[in-house]
């Protein structure tokens, strides 16, 4: 089964989901670290940042959109479809759909200001972003031969990663405390969705249109 069975996957599902709701509710009380770094203005971050460091991160800005994150989404799944991922393609879909549908209903409970901004809390962009990521790295990556490659490419989605976190930081509807936030629940939905996966993949491997399916 392309997704191995683990004994952590509980404990990192229980874990993050713990650490949104602490997060969750510091930053909608108005207390603690991550409410103090929220409370500096976008523009003073970027002030900060140096240009030249602005620029190289650039290129994973385009990254940062959910409408963006979710074409490749849709794209990764589509031509798993047709190198015979059937499940696994199904399996991203539902879950890229029914996480949209959590992260935007959650989007409604926190009506987030900072400084005169409505921030978009849990950020997308994290949320998405780490769903890809984790797709490429679950489906794809195992499936490269050469552990060169592998890790060229382990390297570039980190950095893809952390591109895509530092330009959320940057963007005026969005703060340090929204970023991990979206990171976080992305986690929790991950170890979810994996479990169901592993619940019933081999069952639909049986169902008719999914039985030439890599799974």
């Amino acid at each position: 089964m392309i997704i191995a069975k683990s004994r952590t996957r509980f404990l990192m599902l229980i874990l993050s989901l713990i650490l949104f709701i602490v997060i969750s509710i510091l930053t909608y009380r108005h207390q603690g670290f991550l409410h103090t770094l929220s409370q500096i203005d976008h523009s003073i971050a970027r002030a900060v940042v140096p240009t030249w460091l602005e620029n190289i991160m650039k290129p994973a800005y385009i990254f940062s959109h959910g409408l963006l994150a979710g074409l490749l989404i849709f794209v990764i799944a589509f031509f798993l479809w047709g190198f015979k991922f059937k499940i696994p393609a199904t399996w991203i879909l539902l879950t890229s759909l029914s996480g949209w549908l959590l992260i935007n209903v959650l989007s409604l409970f926190f009506n987030l200001e900072v400084n005169g901004t409505k921030i978009v809390y849990p950020a997308h962009t994290t949320f998405f972003m780490t769903l890809l990521i984790s797709y490429v790295l679950l489906i794809i990556i195992p499936e490269i031969q050469h552990n060169f490659l592998q890790f060229v490419c382990q390297t570039l989605l980190l950095l893809c990663w952390i591109g895509t976190f530092m330009m959320t930081l940057l963007a005026p509807n969005s703060n340090v405390a929204s970023a991990i936030a979206g990171w976080f629940l992305a986690i929790a939905w991950l170890q979810f969705s994996e479990n169901i996966y592993r619940i019933y993949a081999a069952d639909l491997y049986r169902r008719k249109g999914f039985s030439n399916s890599w799974y």
